[in-house]
């Protein structure tokens, strides 16, 4: 196919038009899915044009098909696509445009009942085009010469304006992230820059507005620089449809000069002769882009987690003994459990069952048509009900397995969880104990999920987040004894508490393999159904700490089945309050209210360190005493004018000889009695690095909540939320910030803090204290507000020089990659799971290997 310039005839027909504008050189037109084939015969970077018919519609993975079309291009060449007049339809395009620098948009039109979009290949070498079999990159995008940031991973100012700066995703798995903003908002991020970089976006009306509104509205972009001046870079008016609009994205590029100190996206109504009703824009695509940054991929650090690739789990593969005490459950329930593990698409396994005294005619006939139908089975029967541990070791007796995995009676397990799990074995036969992510199911709705952390010690001394499905070693599990009868209702948070003590060789799998149930009678479904097994874990804790030599009293969380563990503190260790304030710091009187509410905490060992320059030092020291702490717990260190904070934050550490350091980045109000002892608790711990408390702004939204580092970005995790969306009152993080403690022997060997770091020195501190072996953990519980003038600000040139320091191939251990990885706001990917569907009862017997030994 040719195509050459088309005469003015066809201008009358949009996709004509764009056809004749965009479609030069030799080409290939191509229909629905089984027309796609041809492409197969097509050599790369062959053509000019491909001209794709109804596309999204007809392909499984409509995000790799586009990079498989583009392959197909020459460097420069153009795709059109025929898609559906769905706002799905047209936003896939830019779900791909996040992941991929590979295209731009040129139009985007209405033709009828449908929609024509045009892309153009950028002009790069072929080498750098991704292939349809090649895995998808990480959300942090492909490697490039250029660094580029997404806005989503930076801080808003919580004071500006910014409620709407709340970044959506579609579930459906087409609009990936997005930055929704109204008529009348100012998102303002702050930023610390030593060069200009570029901001660059996608403008569009939302959807609804632009078909069904009318009137117009104005986005722009603005910045503040160093002397408080605005001025306004970039601004479009975008109209909707009933008054001439087209539903095409408006790119959006601007430099910023080096005197920026903020970043401003402006959204205002245009007046209109019919009045204006549109409301929003929608942002997309968002970076800062620098042209000049180092682009150097170093190897991860020593003791950062990186991926471990799976491995086919062939006939060597060990065998899973499933273990399912059963009491009188839902024959239903019961069913669609056991067929659960007789479709694994794995075959090495041998389900156990106890009949714990059931008294269901049903339940024991279902029972045994299952043993008879399937020889991988075996049952054995109790009696009299002896309760969950009682017939879990019964279970576990039968058990042959190098590994057992817990399945409760009306609980499923994922067509390929044993395989998953089998998978990771073999990627590292060293494993005791696995576990994988869950969700929980009402009347076959999905009413909780649960995106777990790789293995997190302080997070599952709080809640038993492990939970289903576990695996563990059978030898292990026999050699602890089983399960104990007196921790009923919390008997595996005790089995596990006691097995750590005895590995740490523990693997995640962050997939929902295993479906809770939540009923009447389960504890997914109400508190009250189980009320005994709080108290049973809390004593499980309580005895865990006792055995590995902690003194600490164990106190219920909120909500029920969470836990607080407030460590014993020795009254003499001495903690050192260290605070750097530079020559633009706060005025003098707002630190009196600060040491005010330091002089309230219960730990009488501490003192404040605090350093200045000479110009304020004296008055600094003066409102610290007036908020009541005594002369002789201040050391006033002279700070030089133009020292940055982080040197001096250094050198005023190394004026005190106190055993623990309570490093803070900003003066903050303390909010809960006992923060200190909460931190300096966990400090005792010589397995953790550093601990960090939360820190709220002046209205309670959160500033400081812990850091995940994933591609090399810090992720301030649930920045300006209004509450903390995990549950654990302890959670091991890569990194804390804010308010910060740590042993300073700790502090002292690993070098300190790296002033080269600016404001992420903190976050590189942490990162090599887990690179020495050591934990680090945020305490939810621990609060403390900041003064109202203190601000996070984001240092790209910081950022940037962690990325390099660090690498930007290593996911954060912590973030669970069920989440996009580009924000520390915890929404989820698109399309993390699919449809959700029980085991059928009535599916045909699967064939049964025998290699293992287990006759049919």
């Amino acid at each position: 196919m040719t195509s050459s310039r088309a005469p003015d005839s066809v201008r009358a027909n949009p996709r004509a038009q764009l056809a004749a504008e965009f479609l030069h050189g030799t080409g290939l037109e191509i229909g629905a899915a089984d027309d796609a084939g041809r492409l197969e015969e097509v050599d790369n970077e062959s053509v000019d044009f491909l001209v794709v018919d109804r596309f999204p519609e007809y392909y499984e993975d409509p995000v790799g098909t586009i990079e498989m079309h583009l392959c197909k291009l020459r460097p420069g060449g153009v795709l059109l696509y025929a898609v559906s007049h769905t706002p799905d339809a047209l936003r896939l395009f830019m779900r791909c445009r996040e992941q991929s620098d590979s295209f731009e948009f040129e139009a985007i039109r209405r033709s009828g009942v449908e929609n024509i979009v045009v892309l153009r290949k950028r002009d790069v070498p072929a080498a750098v085009a991704v292939r349809a079999d090649e895995p998808a990159l990480p959300d942090s995008g492909p490697p490039t010469s250029e660094a580029r940031i997404p806005l989503s991973a930076l801080r808003a100012r919580l004071d500006a304006g910014s409620e709407g700066a709340r970044w959506s995703v579609d579930f459906g798995g087409t609009t990936g992230r997005s930055l929704v903003q109204t008529a009348g908002s100012a998102i303002e991020f702050p930023l610390r820059l030593d060069a200009p970089v570029r901001f660059s976006a996608q403008a569009i009306l939302v959807d609804h507005d632009w078909r069904d509104s009318r009137g117009a509205i104005r986005p722009s972009v603005a910045i503040v620089d160093q002397n408080g001046e605005r001025r306004e870079l970039w601004s479009a008016s975008l109209v909707c449809a009933q008054d001439g609009g087209e539903l095409d994205p408006v790119r959006v590029e601007c430099d910023l000069p080096a005197t920026t100190r903020s970043l401003q996206l402006g959204v205002e109504k245009l007046p209109s002769p019919q009045g204006t009703t549109v409301g929003r824009v929608l942002w997309l695509d968002t970076q800062i882009v620098d042209l000049a940054a180092p682009c150097g991929e170093p190897e991860p650090v020593a003791g950062e987690s990186a991926p471990v690739p799976a491995t086919e789990a062939g006939r060597d593969a060990p065998l899973f003994s499933v273990l399912t005490p059963v009491h009188n459950p839902p024959v239903a329930m019961l069913e669609d459990a056991l067929w659960s593990v007789r479709r694994q698409s794995f075959a090495d396994w041998e389900l156990c069952l106890c009949d714990d005294g059931s008294t269901d005619p049903d339940v024991i006939a279902t029972l045994q048509r299952h043993v008879e139908e399937d020889g991988r089975i075996r049952l054995v029967r109790r009696a009299h009900a002896g309760g969950i541990s009682v017939a879990t070791n019964a279970a576990l007796e039968l058990a042959r397995g190098e590994y057992i995995a817990l399945l409760d009676h009306d609980d499923w397990l994922e067509p390929d969880a044993l395989e998953a799990i089998a998978e990771m074995v073999g990627a590292d036969p060293s494993l005791d104990m696995l576990y994988s992510d869950e969700d929980v199911v009402a009347d076959g709705q999905r009413i909780g999920l649960a995106l777990k952390p790789d293995w997190s010690p302080e997070a599952f001394c709080s809640v038993m987040y492990t939970c289903h499905v576990g695996v563990y070693r059978r030898e292990l599990a026999a050699g602890l004894g089983g399960f104990r009868p007196e921790f009923d209702g919390a008997q595996d948070y005790d089995f596990v508490l006691r097995l750590i003590e005895q590995t740490d060789r523990i693997g995640h799998i962050p997939r929902f393999l295993y479906h809770w149930r939540a009923h009447a009678r389960s504890a997914a479904g109400t508190d009250e159904a189980k009320p005994f097994a709080y108290p049973a874990g809390r004593r499980a804790i309580s005895a865990h700490l006792e055995r590995t030599g902690r003194t600490a009293e164990v106190q219920f969380g909120a909500p029920l089945g969470n836990y607080r563990v407030q460590h014993e503190v020795d009254p003499s260790l001495t903690v050192a309050i260290v605070l750097a304030l530079g020559p633009e710091g706060p005025p003098p009187e707002a630190l009196t209210e600060v040491a005010r509410s330091w002089t309230t905490q219960l730990h009488p060992a501490w003192e404040v360190i605090l350093a200045a320059p000479r110009a304020t030092l004296q008055r600094y020291s003066y409102a610290v005493q007036a908020g009541g702490v005594d002369r002789s717990r201040i050391t006033a260190i002279p700070a030089e004018p133009m020292a940055d904070p982080i040197t001096a934050l250094g050198s005023a550490c190394a004026a005190t000889r106190a055993d623990q350091l309570v490093l803070m980045q900003l003066p903050a109000i303390g909010l809960t009695h006992d923060w200190m002892t909460r931190l300096a608790g966990y400090c005792t711990d010589p397995a953790i690095g550093a601990a960090g408390a939360v820190v709220l702004a002046s209205d309670g939204r959160i500033e400081h909540a812990g850091v995940a580092v994933s591609g090399g970005l810090p992720l301030f995790l649930a920045h300006g939320f209004d509450r903390i969306p995990w549950i654990p009152v302890a959670l091991n993080l890569s990194a804390v910030t804010g308010v910060v403690a740590t042993r300073r022997e700790t502090f002292e060997r690993l070098g300190g803090l790296r002033s080269e770091l600016g404001e992420l020195a903190l976050v590189d501190y942490c990162l090599r204290a887990r690179g020495a072996g050591l934990r680090v953990v945020t305490i939810a519980d621990a609060r403390l507000r900041a003064i109202a003038d203190a601000r996070a600000t984001n240092d790209l040139t910081a950022i940037w020089r962690l990325r390099q320091a660090w690498g930007s191939a290593v996911l954060d251990p912590y973030y669970n990659p069920g989440y996009l990885q580009d924000g520390g706001d915890f929404l989820m990917r698109p399309g993390l799971f699919g449809k959700l569907g029980a085991p059928e009862h009535s599916a045909p017997r699967p064939e049964i290997r025998t290699e293992a030994g287990f006759p049919p």
